[in-house]
């Protein structure tokens, strides 16, 4: 049986169908892209009444339109969105004097309806406005490019509803600002940690490695107390230190290097940590050497500085 995907190109309409006949790869089977195009459409034009298999959302890029789902009419212009689901009747018209241009995409997949509701789309609110309309419109054109029957293009149009999907997320500000607080606070740590090791000659804000993570400076700290019973920044200083008396016993870099390398610009205020921390210099820890001493009774043991 032969496989057909279908490819229209013209002035005013570009489309890509029945991509689902050729989707290779399981890592899109949580979404799967099924088509995808972009029209200017003529005064009036109207699609429906239609029920779709798949869910197709519209972004307006220009003009204006109406859009009906049941007895509700949406009156839309350019930077909004619309969303037709599966098996609802739908029907949209183009208005009379600035008929509008819109972008498609169809898809469906088992993360269809979570990706939806983070965008802001319902079935009672199918209407959403963007923050990102040629970003997102671009999104589009990049996928009707990609539209060779290879696994190159395929991973490129995939890539590029990845990319639509995070951009209208953004749109919705009560799921952009809403904290998620998807995986486990040893997620968050294991993180942070690496992230800290990566860069500890750099300054380090903890409100920024906590925006980078994607939570807040709260439930990062929360999440170090957790799991290690103490702050993000108690951490750092000891990864600092560590860091610094590694350096002093494997090394000759004089002291203020041994500063910068462990995260300090300032080498007095790194003496100064360092002996809180250890108390003593960190000179006289350079000097310092330690003999073990073996004894035959518990607890009969004396360390001697040599």
């Amino acid at each position: 049986m032969e496989r057909y995907v279908g490819y229209t190109q013209s002035a005013r309409f570009t489309c890509l169908e029945d991509l689902e006949l050729d989707n290779q790869f399981s890592l899109t089977s949580a979404i799967s892209l099924d088509y995808c195009g972009c029209e200017r459409c003529e005064k009036s034009y109207k699609f429906g009444p239609y029920k779709r298999e798949n869910y197709v959302i519209h972004i307006i890029y220009e003009g204006k339109g109406s859009y009906t789902v049941g007895d509700q009419v949406f009156q839309l212009e350019k930077g909004q969105a619309f969303i037709i689901y599966p098996e609802i009747e739908t029907l949209y018209r183009a208005d009379i004097i600035e008929p509008w241009c819109y972008a498609w995409v169809g898809f469906h997949g088992y993360r269809s309806e979570e990706f939806i509701k983070k965008m802001g789309f319902s079935k009672e609110k199918p209407i959403i406005h963007l923050k990102h309309v040629e970003q997102e419109k671009a999104c589009i054109i990049n996928m009707l490019k990609a539209k060779r029957l290879t696994s190159i293009d395929e991973l490129r149009r995939i890539s590029e509803l990845f990319e639509l999907f995070a951009l209208m997320m953004e749109n919705n500000e009560n799921y952009a600002g809403k904290e998620n607080h998807d995986y486990p606070s040893a997620t968050y740590v294991k993180y942070a940690m690496d992230y800290m090791r990566l860069n500890i000659k750099e300054k380090i804000k903890i409100d920024e490695l906590a925006d980078t993570i994607g939570i807040s400076r709260s439930h990062l700290t929360g999440s170090f107390k957790k799991e290690l019973n103490m702050s993000p920044q108690e951490y750092l200083i000891h990864l600092r230190l560590e860091n610094a008396t590694y350096l002093l016993k494997n090394t000759t870099k004089p002291i203020r290097i041994v500063a910068s390398e462990s995260g300090y610009e300032d080498s007095f205020f790194f003496s100064k940590i360092f002996k809180q921390k250890y108390n003593i210099s960190p000179k006289a820890y350079r000097a310092m050497q330690v003999e073990v001493i073996q004894t035959d009774k518990k607890g009969k043991f004396e360390a001697k500085h040599l």
